[in-house]
């Protein structure tokens, strides 16, 4: 019987009331996650290099998608992942006809207009599974 190799993900994730919900969701998922709650604690996690990441997953309050993919290449680039882990961000706010897309943004970086779990589930697992 073969095992199924369990995938980690690094979640960036400031707010203390999305942070366990989500969390919880990416275990259900299958999923080995590691969370920090925020740059400064993600670039400490990686710089250790004590585990691998297969993903990174940002969600930060009041940023652009463009500040929280920039963010989210910091944290890829300090853990010196070879830039092919794949980086998807969650915009706190959009427009809503965005709801429910997820947008390749570069080679491996993914923003995702959060409609429902299911979308993430979908798009994680078209990722990294």
């Amino acid at each position: 019987m073969k095992q199924e190799i369990q995938r980690t993900i690094l979640l960036v994730e400031e707010d203390d009331e999305t942070r366990p919900l989500l969390k919880h969701n990416l275990q259900t998922y299958g999923y080995r996650t590691i969370v920090a709650l925020s740059e400064e604690d993600a670039l400490e996690r990686v710089g250790g290099e004590q585990f691998t990441a297969d993903l990174i997953l940002v969600n930060l309050i009041g940023k652009s998608p463009e500040e929280a993919l920039d963010t989210g290449r910091r944290i890829r680039e300090h853990a010196k992942y070879d830039g092919q882990t794949p980086l998807v961000v969650m915009p706190e706010k959009f427009p809503q006809d965005y709801e429910g897309r997820d947008e390749n943004v570069g080679a491996n970086d993914w923003v995702c207009y959060f409609e429902d779990s299911e979308q993430l589930q979908r798009l994680l697992s078209r990722l990294i599974n």
